[in-house]
């Protein structure tokens, strides 16, 4: 779908866009995983854009500006262990510096960038699912400790701890930047947040309760999503603005829509819906890429 410019759009590939951008914003503040699948999967199948190194900006885009719109509100309840966040994306810097680079370089072409993409999206579907089955045990920490903030936080250069819920949290400070590095280098290759690893680490690795979770997971992603886009840009990725702008504001609108409309849904069906269209997008991507092959 070439859209040329915004004013020559027709109704209908504005209301697609528009549409997509939603689902995509939606999905992204009610779940937390994958945002970036869904925006590529739209900007490649759904537009068109054939160029791996302009799809991949164009969904980071997409994933600052609807993160940008709930951010706010995970601040509000004070949840946020910020030193962590900082370091995490202190290794995130480099390591999508070196994701985007490695990327624009090596997974310019589709037939090479699709397969690869497609075990992505199994990954993320397993991220989905193991939120899901964590889901009964979040549900009951959050009843028993959601009232209670972040208390005697330290951050020196050697060691983070704080407090919370009646337990003492202590960690190495350069364990979270190395994860940060690993991880924002994996996301910006692939042109995707990240949120579907930083998860898993904090909650299952350092075992940090789910409800100050995603607040920091947030400031990492925005950060190395931030980096990413500015290195693509420079070495030359085209953003189609025309394409972005809709998506922006179905974006905008879907990451308002989320929080308040997952309150009136089953979250469980919601999430195993999404794992299975995620993993189908893994599956169509991985068949495309073995007949390419063939």
């Amino acid at each position: 779908m070439d859209l040329g410019n915004i004013i020559g759009a027709s109704f209908e590939s504005i209301f697609l866009l528009l549409l997509w951008g939603l689902i995509v914003g939606f999905v992204f503040s009610s779940i937390g995983a994958a945002g970036g699948i869904l925006a590529s999967f739209a900007l490649i199948t759904v537009i068109g854009i054939s160029d791996p190194n302009s799809v991949k900006p164009m969904a980071q885009i997409l994933a600052i500006a609807t993160a940008l719109v709930f951010i706010p509100g995970y601040f509000k309840r004070q949840a946020c262990i910020l030193p962590l966040g900082i370091m995490l994306s202190a290794g995130g810097v480099l390591g999508a510096i070196i994701g985007s680079t490695v990327s624009s370089k090596y997974l310019s072409d589709m037939s090479s960038f699709k397969p690869l993409f497609g075990i992505l999206s199994f990954l993320v579907a397993t991220q989905i699912v193991w939120k899901l089955y964590q889901q009964k045990k979040q549900q009951e920490d959050t009843i028993k400790i959601s009232k209670q903030g972040i208390q005697n936080l330290t951050f020196t250069p050697s060691i983070i701890s704080f407090d919370y819920a009646d337990k003492s949290y202590r960690f190495s400070t350069w364990a979270p930047a190395l994860a940060g590095f690993v991880i924002a280098f994996i996301a910006s290759i692939f042109g995707v947040g990240g949120g579907f690893l930083l998860v898993p680490y904090l909650a299952s690795i350092m075992d940090i309760p789910m409800f100050i979770v995603p607040a920091t997971v947030a400031l990492a992603v925005l950060i190395s999503c931030m980096i990413s886009v500015s290195n693509y840009i420079r070495m030359g990725s085209e953003i189609d603005y025309s394409v972005l702008f809709f998506l922006i504001i179905g974006g905008i609108v879907g990451a308002k829509l989320g929080p308040k409309i997952n309150q009136l849904m089953r979250e469980h069906w919601l999430q195993a819906s999404l794992a299975f269209i995620v993993a189908a997008i893994g599956i169509k991507y991985l068949l495309q890429g073995f007949t390419f092959m063939a």
